[in-house]
């Protein structure tokens, strides 16, 4: 069928008015970034962002720089420089992303203005990319407000203009397949907190499993393994940012196009560039999902219909009697609401399956590694090699404490704010129950929550140096010291981060709201404590073991490898057993000294929890 001149003109105004209409000229878009763009809170974001990038630029060029240094070294140093913050901007990125998207669907669920949304004029496809593009926007906008400061690193050579939009278009389409997954996650979950929850926790689970795997011999492809080394890129590089990062920053190098001719297309193309496989395999798979969010977005509206697996069971499963339908006897603990925030499925940890799934993972990954330390698996020549091995368990105990973290500012982000959100808190506040009970049983339940969470890298350390005592070995992977300071450290840092997390949710009035504001104190706690144990090998190890334990997330490296603390500029003369002592003294007073913020801060939420509520019940 032949379309004439005349009704062609009018067909593409359509089609072009169309896609206007789709995102540029988005009613979401334009209401929720003119608004946005005007609160104080974007623009602490926007300037804490940009602090962090120059302000870790300007530690790592004071690292490196000395007087009289040739051209050359600079140059090096410059791309060092660069490394550290494209890396840097990549893992903000994966953090930022989702904070700013999880939400967009399930805070109008949460207003109950998500059912008048959909009585607009609006389509499924302007309202998924709506909620998608004006919370997008944010995040590209930081990725670009970076770019000055990247720029500064080509001052001295060694970095490429190449190199800089390679990092900027990994990181941005990284951004655009984590908000994709958060909206489409939003629409088929119903509720910010269990969205937000799993959420992280699938994409920390995600990246750093991607890692760890990355690391692995069998992962290489074969026509990039250099001979000599026998270490090669991985496959993983098609389709895990950093990988593919390091790719693009010349830390790895593909393999020929010519090696790999052979191969199926289009994968020899996507190894030859796996960059740029990697941003376009993104770009798809965030169509894909936009695509599968826009089909479903109408079905959480039928609030009293039976799914279809529960219309399956109904029909064909057989149906309880009425003993079955009892439910048994529960145990309340002398504190209900610490019980009700630990046990039951009303709490905020309600998420029993990522729970599980965690205690389940970490029980079968500590299992595996002791049986392949014990097997050779570190070393097949050897049959044993510590360093190696030590190297695999610190990994393993800091992703599993990474995690935890993430899952418990979370749960302990929504403790207060979901009560409000269910529409409790005027029934809490009606009991004769007063704010040091409630604050109180919500702190205890949250840490009874995280508690067998953090037992699962403790006892994978303590099985460890237990498996090495029995084995009188010379050198062992973890010393018994090391595991008795371990839980130490993991039960006040989980404290830490639900005290954090409980302040955020009393003050807050939305779960999202709780949530960003916690773990985003959280990162830069962590953040900012890190980087000062970055000078612990230019300090006296002696000076450096009471310090190392206060520096959060590298106090658990130190602690599995205290003989690290003896490696820096002061050689090694140091004196082991004083340097354990000294280990033992500064977790100790960083016991204290978090304890003491935990205590502090809850008394002043006993006293401020009236006022508080009850302004924002008005």
């Amino acid at each position: 069928m032949q379309i004439k001149p005349e009704t062609a003109k009018p067909l593409l105004h359509d089609m072009a008015l169309a896609v206007w209409r789709l995102l540029p000229a988005n009613p979401i878009v334009l209401r929720v970034v003119q608004g946005g763009s005007k609160r104080t809170q974007h623009l602490w974001v926007r300037v804490l962002y940009l602090l962090i990038l120059f302000g870790v630029m300007l530690i790592a060029q004071f690292a490196n720089s000395s007087s009289g240094q040739s051209l050359t070294l600079l140059a090096k140093g410059s791309t060092r420089i660069f490394e550290i913050i494209a890396v840097l901007q990549l893992a903000m990125m994966c953090f930022l992303a989702p904070v700013f998207t999880a939400g967009a669907i399930s805070q109008e669920k949460d207003a109950e203005t998500f059912n008048v949304l959909l009585t607009t004029p609006l389509t499924n496809a302007q309202i998924v990319l709506g909620s998608l593009g004006s919370r997008l926007f944010f995040v590209l906008a930081l990725l670009v407000a970076g770019l000055p400061i990247f720029c500064i690193t080509m001052i001295f050579g060694g970095v490429t203009s190449e190199q800089i939009f390679l990092s900027f278009g990994i990181a941005g389409c990284t951004a655009i397949l984590t908000g994709s997954l958060a909206i489409l996650v939003s629409v088929l979950r119903v509720g910010s907190r269990g969205t937000i929850f799993s959420f992280y926790v699938g994409i920390a689970v995600y990246l750093f499993a991607g890692l760890g795997l990355g690391n692995l011999q069998w992962t290489c492809v074969p026509e990039s393994i250099i001979p000599g080394v026998n270490t090669g890129m991985t496959w993983l590089a098609i389709i895990h940012p950093y990988y593919a990062l390091e790719v693009a920053l010349n830390h790895i190098r593909p393999p020929d196009a010519a090696a790999v001719a052979h191969r199926t297309w289009p994968f020899n193309h996507m190894l030859a560039s796996p960059q740029w496989a990697y941003m376009t395999l993104t770009l798809l798979a965030s169509a894909v999902l936009v695509g599968v969010a826009t089909l479903f977005l109408r079905s959480g509206i039928k609030q009293g219909e039976a799914g279809l697996l529960r219309s399956l069971q109904l029909r064909f499963g057989r149906r309880k009697t009425d003993q079955e339908r009892c439910h048994r006897i529960r145990r309340v603990w002398s504190n209900p609401i610490a019980w009700r925030e630990a046990v039951t499925k009303a709490s905020a940890a309600s998420s029993g399956f990522m729970r599980y799934s965690y205690l389940i993972g970490g029980a079968t990954t500590g299992v595996l590694f002791l049986y392949g330390y014990g097997s050779g698996w570190f070393n097949p020549v050897t049959g044993t090699s510590p360093t190696l091995a030590r190297a695999w368990l610190i990994w393993i105990v800091m992703v599993e404490f990474l995690v935890v973290l993430l899952m418990a500012a979370n749960t302990a982000g929504t403790a207060i704010t979901r009560e409000r959100d269910d529409g409790t808190m005027e029934l809490l506040l009606t009991t004769p129950l007063t704010s040091r009970y409630i604050v109180w049983g919500k702190l205890r339940g949250l840490i009874s929550f995280a508690v067998p969470l953090m037992a699962v890298p403790a006892v994978t350390v303590l099985a460890a140096a237990i498996f090495d005592m029995v084995r009188a070995v010379p050198e062992p992977v973890v010393s018994l010291l090391s595991a008795v300071l371990l839980p130490i450290l993991l039960t006040v840092y989980a404290s830490f981060a639900c005290m954090i997390g409980l302040q955020m949710s009393l003050k807050s009035r939305k779960s999202v709201q709780a949530v960003m504001a916690s773990m985003g104190i959280l990162l830069v706690v962590a953040f900012g404590l890190s980087l000062c144990a970055v000078s612990t090998s230019q300090v006296p190890p002696e000076i450096a073991s009471i310090t190392v334990p206060l520096t959060f997330v590298t106090a658990i490296y130190y602690v599995l490898d205290p003989g690290s603390l003896g490696r820096n500029q002061f050689g090694t003369s140091a004196n082991p057993f004083d340097l354990n002592v000294l280990l033992c003294i500064g977790t100790l007073i960083a016991a204290a000294l978090y304890g003491a913020i935990v205590a502090g801060t809850y008394r002043s939420m006993v006293k401020n929890f009236d006022v508080i509520v009850r302004k924002q019940q008005k």
